[in-house]
């Protein structure tokens, strides 16, 4: 036997699980008799009082008493959990709505490995868009949990790669006897009858010796989606917009011989930007938006509260808070069961299986947009003269055999019909005015099943236990929307669309080429340019057929109209059959992980020593993982061969892959990856002396190829110098493989904020140079490409602490503390933005030192007389001066620095930035420490049994060092400790670096009460310093350097009645109010929300009741 104080086990091991339970109504009960069992963190069976590793138990009771509706709810409230997106507006890709994730430590979710009953679980088959993958944990039903193991850090070693921050073991009700009927409702004050609703029955059967169990469970969760405006932070200051329309860009350059409809021009916008010291390229606004109301009457607005100083806009938006979502409208259904029995030679056989089916709707307001423009020529003989009049429809009819078209007057162009009268080019959009839709879906599906036979093996003299297992799990993810068919839309755009026009143009025809000056050699490679593979300004079959056709509008032939005009004339409405033929609902992904574990263990007693009996455990593991992807008819096979260039005779030459989503290109692929990995373990726990505990743990696990085989080592320790005191520490190294779909896809399509030096006019007109200090706050679309070569990640961790649990007049109170340490290597993540920008600064510092590559800013617009004017910098500084308005508009020619991968707008002068390709990169050190902190005390007189408890974590550094492309710091700010920051959005997510809880409990006979506080620190807003920049005086007055500090109270009531007639058992009758002060949330103006999402739940006070009934 292990020498121990036995008298004090009992007393510790509840001290223990009352300082990590918050509001745990079992601390208030009886002191349970101490069984050993294998605990997570170890293979080797024992209780939380010899886990040298520290580990977080939240069991049932707990969670009724945080009023948590699904597995989520407790894991949000963990201090040791940061970062995770769960929450609508957290900032990530929609693949993730509706699903929930944990991430310990802020290390990402790719770094905890989510466990359900000690089983690996498949991922959900969604990703973030920094590339990462997780375990769905909505997927993971209440009803059946019984509680939740958090190892809090790295344990690589026992359970293998994903363990690098630790594991969240979720176990299962695999032994209930009985019947509870459960139903729970809860809603947000604000939003009336609004509500989360959940029904769940679990009924568990057991035979009279014990020696089967025989459990199935059902539940039914449904969350109605809650708009903004329900929000307790939603208030005079919020604004959200969505575009009514745009006059888009105008080739209005009397070069071309266009005459603009001058309707269209908004004075008052354009002189604003003169006066903010912004460009006086003339600002354009759709006619219609002066007189255009939504559905409700409130008339349509010009620009934002929130526009950019000096680069205004004249679009035209309506309010759409009716559907952006703190809530989304969420339907699941969740079945689990059980089966186990013992033979009897005492080895058991269990099993356990789950099914959940998950429906989403994300925020739909029934509009839908191109993710990029396409070009509308004008009618005929809108433009005049040789250069402008091939910007015409059907002007190069007779190259078809055709004649030229005098006159097309159902163009919606024309300025008969209220059109700009010039060509132009825009976005396809249509649901305007918004009256809401359900279009966007996400269908989710997982299943498992676990099976094994485990017991006890005599070898010799010597008695082993074993478990052999096999289990598997699936996942699958489909997601619908609407989008615009690119053929489709282009075509109509030029009065060519619909399912009954046969253009009697040619798609081959090379336009931008012919002999003589015309506009399309200004146009041409803008207006066909690709802005990343795939994705194409305009097709050139398109323009092909509306330069050489002469039926558009046409025997069948329809224009698509994208002006407010298609609202207010007949004449040219958009068709219902025609925007059918143009919008489709597709199934844009098609995702399902498969994931297939075999599991072998044996453990057992070695010898004795000098503190006890030394015990092993060893094994193996071999998975079969299968991650298989499925993208639209739209994506791929797209347009897989459309026209990139011609020969010298005019002929097609070279084709291209265009997505013909004219949404997205790279969002979704094609792909079936296959990855196995064989793993064998041992384990030893050596009581060296009395009263000492240690593991020492190794694994070895063997990828193959370029990823190869690691192993992962970990030593522990604990000792009890006295029975009231436990001291403890732990070393181990973690490793990651990267995830398959980075590997050979490479990151999905997404978004990212940063500073960039380009788009600040000073640089571009090389009078500073192109560094952070002169760069401006840009939004940009972001794409990734394959990464063969990304290594695994790697991590130390370290970890000390102890547990004193005194006796005498202090009997009842518990202190524990634990300080760790992480320092993860070449952890793979997205290239910083500003690295991958790194190219064309380059090319635009190779070209700024050529004074023959200036040109004048403004006439880099559509709408300049001489467009690319040539301009001498050196002689107007010596003219006008170095800070005059004339050297300012002298810049190096945005033509002679494109590169590969970096698209800015085409024809601007303010040089916005379009997308741009970020690839996944091994990202140099990152350094985090801190402490956790668990208080309690529990006692008893006449009035009950109390208890108070609490939790607390400091993170004290989270460095990131060495990596490429940081070395400006975190948003280019220098600032390289993301510890109470909200971090940049990519590398690390919002880190308060202190979050805690205070928890009252009480006891007496049928009644309990709960009451918890909850508290988070303020932390640092990185992005205020270029939110201030570019902000308008509006936005100054809002935004704040840091993010407040916040502090909630949840209150819950709850009452035991026991029936006169047995047969109706117990019931649980438990009302409660989360946020009971209904708390003003930090604002953060930088934030889509107006407050951070990662980090706080924007719902406000919700009350809620549930009732119980055990049979």
């Amino acid at each position: 036997m292990r020498g121990r104080y036995p008298g004090r086990r009992k007393t510790i091991t509840s001290a223990i699980i009352l300082a990590t339970i918050s509001a745990s109504a079992a601390a208030q009960q009886d002191t349970p008799e101490v069984e050993e069992v294998v605990v997570t963190g170890s293979y080797i069976r024992g209780t939380p009082l010899d886990a040298p590793s520290p580990v977080q138990v939240v069991d049932r009771n707990s969670i009724e008493a945080q009023g948590a509706a699904v597995i989520w709810d407790v894991i949000k409230n963990l201090e040791v959990n940061s970062g995770s997106i769960t929450n609508p507006g957290s900032g990530d890709n929609t693949q993730v709505a509706g699903s929930a994730n944990v991430n310990l430590r802020n290390l990402g979710e790719n770094s905890t490995l989510t466990l359900v009953n000690g089983k690996r679980q498949v991922s959900a088959a969604a990703t973030t868009r920094s590339g990462g993958e997780f375990v769905d944990l909505n997927a993971i039903p209440l009803v059946m949990t019984e509680r939740v193991e958090i190892l809090t850090d790295g344990g690589s070693a026992l359970y293998g790669a994903d363990a690098v921050a630790g594991a969240v073991n979720v176990i299962m009700r695999t032994d209930f006897e009985g019947l509870e009927l459960y139903g729970d409702l809860q809603g947000i004050e604000a939003a009336g009858d609004l509500f989360d609703k959940t029904a769940s029955v679990i009924w568990g059967w057991a035979s009279d010796d014990g020696d089967t169990h025989f459990v199935l469970s059902g539940e039914r969760f449904e969350r109605d989606p809650v708009s903004v405006k329900y929000g307790n932070y939603f208030d005079e200051n919020s604004e959200f917009l969505g575009t009514a329309s745009s006059a888009g860009t105008l080739i209005s350059s009397p070069f071309f011989g266009g005459t603009v409809n001058p309707a269209f021009v908004n004075q008052t916008v354009t002189a604003q930007n003169v006066a903010e010291g912004g460009s006086s390229s003339l600002i354009y606004t759709d006619p219609g938006c002066y007189t255009g109301t939504a559905v409700d009457g409130t008339p349509f607005q010009i620009g934002r509260l929130r526009e950019e100083r000096g680069e205004r806009s004249g679009t035209c938006y309506e309010d759409n808070a009716e559907w952006n979502y703190i809530a989304l409208d969420t339907k699941r259904d969740s079945f689990a069961g059980a089966f186990n029995h013992t033979f009897d030679n005492d080895v058991e056989f269990y099993s356990f299986f789950q099914f959940s089916d998950s429906t989403t709707i994300r925020a739909d307001d029934g509009y839908n947009q191109s993710r990029g423009p396409t070009v509308f020529l004008a009618q005929p003989g809108a433009h005049v003269g040789s250069r402008g009049q091939v910007l015409n429809l059907g002007y190069y009819a007779p190259m078809a055999g055709l004649a030229r078209p005098t006159s097309i007057p159902n163009a919606p162009v024309a300025l008969a019909n209220g059109g700009p009268n010039v060509a132009y080019y825009t976005n396809v959009k249509t649901g305007v005015p918004r009256t809401g839709d359900d279009n966007n879906e996400t269908w989710t599906q997982t299943t498992g099943a676990q099976t094994g036979l485990r017991g006890e093996l005599d070898i010799g003299d010597n008695t082993y236990n074993f478990d052999i297992s096999y289990s598997w799990s699936g996942s699958s993810m489909e997601q619908t929307y609407k989008t615009f068919n690119r053929q489709r839309s282009e075509m109509a755009a030029n009065g060519l669309g619909g399912p009954n026009c046969t253009p009697n143009g040619r798609p081959d025809f090379n336009f931008g080429f012919q002999p003589g000056a015309d506009a399309w050699d200004t146009y041409y490679s803008g207006l066909t340019q690709t802005f990343f593979p795939g994705f194409v300004f305009t097709t050139r079959e398109s323009l092909s057929y509306a330069l050489t056709s002469n039926n558009q509008g046409q025997g069948g032939c329809m224009f698509y109209n994208p002006f407010l005009s298609s609202l207010t004339n007949p004449a040219v409405a958009n068709s219902p059959e025609l925007m059918e033929w143009m919008n489709e609902l597709i199934n844009v992904i098609d995702k399902r992980n498969k994931l297939g574990v075999f599991d072998a263990v044996i453990s057992g007693e070695l010898f004795e020593m000098g503190g006890g009996m030394a015990q092993f455990a060893a094994g193996g593991q071999y998975r079969m993982q299968n991650n298989r992807s499925r993208a639209s008819e739209l994506n791929l096979p797209g347009i897989p061969n459309a026209i990139l260039s011609y020969d010298s005779a005019g002929r097609p030459n070279a084709t291209h892959y265009v997505s013909n989503n004219f949404d997205c290109s790279m969002c979704a692929f094609n792909y079936d990856h296959d990855r196995n990995v064989k793993a064998v373990f041992g384990e030893l726990s050596l009581p060296f002396w009395e009263n000492v505990e240690t593991q020492i743990a190794l694994r070895y696990e063997d990828y193959g190829g370029n990823i190869g085989s690691e192993v992962s080592p970990k030593f522990a320790i604990s000792w009890r110098p006295i029975e009231d005191l436990l001291l403890r520490g732990s070393y181990s190294q973690s490793f990651r493989a990267p995830n398959i779909a980075i590997i050979y896809e490479g990151l999905e399509s997404s978004s990212v904020t940063f500073r960039d030096p380009i788009s600040n006019q000073r640089v571009r007109a090389g009078l500073v140079p192109p560094t952070n200090e002169n760069a401006e706050a840009e939004q940009t679309y972001t794409l990734g490409g394959p990464a063969p070569d990304v290594g695994n990640e790697y991590a130390d961790t370290y970890s000390t602490g102890f547990i004193w649990t005194p006796g005498g007049e202090l009997e009842g109170f518990s202190l524990q503390a634990d300080a760790w340490r992480f320092e993860v290597e070449d952890r793979v993540l997205p290239q910083p933005p500003i690295s991958a920008l790194q190219p064309e600064i380059n090319a635009f510092l190779a070209a700024s030192q050529n004074p023959a590559n200036y040109v004048l800013n403004t006439t880099i617009s559509s709408s300049a007389a001489q467009p690319y004017t040539p301009c001498d910098p050196s002689a107007l500084e010596a003219q006008y001066g170095r800070d005059s308005t004339q050297r300012l508009d002298c810049v190096v020619d945005p033509r002679t620095y494109m590169v590969d991968g970096i698209q800015r707008a085409a024809n601007s002068n303010t040089a916005n930035l379009i997308t741009l390709t970020l690839g996944a990169i091994n990202a140099g050190i990152i350094e985090a420490d801190g402490i956790d902190l668990k208080l309690g005390y529990r006692w008893e007189n006449d009035w009950g049994r109390f208890s108070l408890t609490s939790d607390y974590t400091h993170v004290r550094q989270y460095k990131l060092v060495d990596v490429p492309g940081l070395e400006l710091g975190l948003k280019d700010i220098g600032i390289f400790d993301a510890a109470g920051t909200t971090g940049d959005g990519n590398l690390v997510r919002s880190l308060p670096d202190n979050k805690g809880n205070i928890t009252f409990n009480w006891m007496r006979d049928r009644h309990g009460v709960t009451v918890t506080n909850r508290h988070i620190g303020s932390y640092k807003d990185l992005d205020y310093q270029t939110t201030f920049e570019n902000g308008n005086d509006f936005v100054r007055s809002l935004v704040r350097k840091k993010i407040d500090s916040y502090q909630t109270w949840d209150l819950q009531y709850r009452y035991t009645h026991e029936w006169a007639n047995e047969q109706f058992g117990t019931t649980n009758f438990t009302v409660g109010v989360l946020d009971v002060f209904n708390e003003d949330l930090p604002y953060r103006e930088s934030s889509g929300l107006n407050y951070d999402a990662s980090v706080f739940d924007g719902r406000g006070r919700r009350i809620y009741a549930r009732v119980l009934m055990q049979l």
